[in-house]
């Protein structure tokens, strides 16, 4: 009697979750995100056509907002250094961190990063480059 039991359990469980499904908003959800991820891996093409090298610090990682590829979505808040000097610049971005150099990003970390001259938010990360 305890699997049957167990079974309507289930069922009524499920019936709750379905009232509150909505389907259409997570597809609209997750839409939204795609054209978020679309534009900053436009960004990131930019700057790695006519970018120039520099240096960004972490400040904040968000949460995972998701995964690319198996490889994990976050929000960061970087400063970053264009050139051996000047000022640094904060920019947000939502990066697709590959797996293999996810200990790389936490508060405080310096990453390689690229930056177009003609968009300073158009920031790419050099995952395998060293820091310098």
């Amino acid at each position: 009697m305890g699997f049957f039991k167990d079974v309507n359990q289930l069922k009524k469980q499920a019936k709750e979750i379905s009232k509150d499904w909505d389907p259409g908003a997570q597809a609209r959800a997750s839409l939204e995100q795609m054209k978020a991820m679309n534009a900053s891996m436009e960004q990131a093409t930019q700057a790695m056509a006519d970018g120039v090298p520099g240096t960004a610090q972490v400040v904040t990682v968000g949460p995972t907002t998701g995964t690319m590829n198996f490889n994990p979505m976050m929000r960061v808040d970087l400063l970053v250094t264009v050139g051996g000097g000047g000022v640094p610049r904060p920019v947000s971005k939502d990066l697709v961190v590959p797996v293999v150099y996810a200990s790389r990003v936490y508060p405080g970390a310096t990453l390689a990063v690229m930056v177009s001259p003609t968009d300073p938010d158009a920031v790419a990360v050099m995952w395998d480059a060293p820091v310098t």
